[in-house]
């Protein structure tokens, strides 16, 4: 069984572990548009790489970090939720690859420890909307990568965010939204932070929905031609 270690650091996002903690039980059954998009298009950007040194960040219910260690990587995994956690330990253990990964149930932002670690790859999917500042995530994100790493980068797409669209699940038992804390960060803001880390923008793309969303949920043909996530690779420059 894949080993948790759990660190005792505050915590900058309290509304938002508490929220995840709510979510994880049933995380993996609820139809959520942007998770979707994601998962179609963003293990395709690292998916051919060779076996590296892996942090991700806010690993959730490991639904990539099972994909990075089948790939062969070595993962450090971190995420503030325990619920989640637990539901990314099991999914691993169901894959045998738990040998693969180490777990960190700690808040990326807050986790001095982890700094005295280097990183190949860094790899973060729909979880800078809910850092404040990008600048400072994206400053202690380079600090951790290694000369020539790479990080990889997927966001539900900046002008959904700045039309009130974020992270947000159904209550199981009143049905009412239940709406995660979230901040708007154009594309604009996300390249400034990473040039203010020293990153250097290798690729940045745009997906937008298609019409076979709607055979999942019928709904969801509004988001046709919409913008519904954004992807960088950066790329911390080798030493020369």
């Amino acid at each position: 069984m894949a080993d948790i270690e759990t660190r005792s650091v505050p915590t900058t996002g309290e509304v938002n572990r508490e929220g995840y903690d709510r979510w994880s039980g049933f995380y993996d059954r609820h139809l959520n548009s942007t998770v979707t998009v994601d998962e179609r298009h963003f293990p395709g950007l690292w998916a051919n790489l060779s076996p590296r040194r892996v942090l991700e960040i806010g690993c959730g219910t490991g639904r990539h970090t099972v994909k990075l260690a089948r790939a062969g990587h070595t993962i450090t995994a971190i995420d503030l939720s325990p619920g989640m956690m637990a539901q990314a330990r099991q999914r691993l253990d169901r894959s045998d690859l738990a040998h693969r990964v180490t777990f960190v149930l700690a808040d990326f932002m807050t986790d001095d420890a982890l700094m005295a670690v280097s990183f190949d790859m860094v790899v973060m999917s729909l979880v800078l909307e809910h850092l404040a500042d990008p600048t400072v995530a994206l400053g202690r994100l380079a600090a951790l990568l290694r000369p020539g790493g790479l990080f990889f980068l997927s966001e539900i797409h900046p002008d959904r965010i700045a039309r009130g669209s974020r992270a947000h699940f159904p209550d199981p038992e009143t049905g009412a939204d239940v709406w995660l804390e979230s901040h708007a960060h154009s594309a604009a803001a996300i390249a400034a932070a990473g040039a203010s880390a020293g990153l250097e923008i290798v690729s940045e793309a745009t997906v937008f929905g298609t019409s076979d969303l709607a055979t999942l949920e019928p709904s969801w043909t509004r988001y046709r031609g919409q913008p519904m996530i954004a992807m960088w690779v950066f790329a911390k420059p080798a030493v020369v």
